[in-house]
């Protein structure tokens, strides 16, 4: 799915609405039949939990909304926020299909993890924890794999070669694949281990994960109550997150920029 599907799912669900609501006349901007195909299940769910009440509705990106221009770092998890009846909730838009509930360089996930132990009342082993997080924490950013080793000596600046190669041969310490074999399968069972000892916990990451509750807590309107896709219209509570838990998958995973990889813990849901 490229990004810029997602976007247009926001934009074709807050127009759809709109031209219900005799706020505008047409589109503004041009949808393929698989965006409207996806925002028509998407309103619909809106429309039947409203049950007759108005929705009016806002892309986060709009000045006008109820939290005016909604930015966060990272990311917000509210795409668009609608105001049903009397009560104004802030949605996360999901396309069909595999979903990514959250995925972040290791700063960023230590973060998560963070964020997640604050919705406990009690933590079940903390020093694991605690490690867990200054492992994500010293999580490589910048590394080269073997697949991007001509190009980046082809087309990088004496600088970034320098940085990554030396003899010819890449740095040990900034080499992807000798990361992932020796540090990945490490890092990611003790992660999945303490996940899967622990279902409040687990909970407790997964729900951090979908609103943003404490690590977004500081940007207004960026914490997502919400999550909506073609699949249906959620409140994110216990229960939701009880109902997904058997289809989420935990990974670390390489992505590449300019021929240089950074590491990313990944939460994906199959829908």
């Amino acid at each position: 799915m490229a990004a810029s599907e997602g976007v247009d799912l926001e934009w074709c669900i807050v127009e759809k609405i709109r031209v219900k609501n005799g706020e505008q006349k047409k589109f503004t901007k041009t949808y393929s039949k698989n965006i409207l195909d996806q925002a028509d299940k998407c309103v619909k769910h809106l429309e039947d939990y409203a049950s007759g009440k108005q929705i009016k509705i806002w892309h986060s990106d709009e000045t006008s909304g109820p939290y005016g221009s909604i930015s966060a770092k990272p990311e917000p998890k509210t795409d668009i926020v609608a105001k049903i009846g009397t009560k104004t909730h802030t949605i996360s838009v999901k396309m069909e299909g595999p979903v990514q509930l959250a995925s972040g360089q290791g700063a960023s996930s230590a973060e998560l993890f963070r964020s997640a132990a604050k919705h406990m009342t009690s933590i079940q082993d903390k020093r694991v924890l605690d490690s867990i997080i200054k492992e994500l924490t010293a999580m490589p950013t910048r590394l080269l794999s073997s697949a991007n080793k001509k190009r980046v000596e082809k087309e990088s600046s004496a600088k970034v070669i320098e940085e990554f190669i030396k003899g010819g041969k890449i740095i040990q310490s900034k080499d992807y694949e000798y990361w992932i074999q020796n540090n990945k399968e490490v890092l990611l069972n003790s992660m999945l281990d303490y996940i899967e000892s622990d279902d409040d916990f687990q909970t407790a990451l997964l729900y951090e994960a979908l609103t943003g509750e404490y690590s977004l807590a500081q940007y207004r309107g960026a914490v997502a109550d919400s999550i909506i896709s073609p699949k249906g219209f959620y409140e994110i509570d216990g229960a939701y997150v009880d109902s997904i838990k058997r289809n989420v998958k935990f990974d670390v995973r390489g992505k590449s920029r300019s021929g240089i990889t950074s590491l990313a813990f990944r939460i994906d849901l199959k829908q």
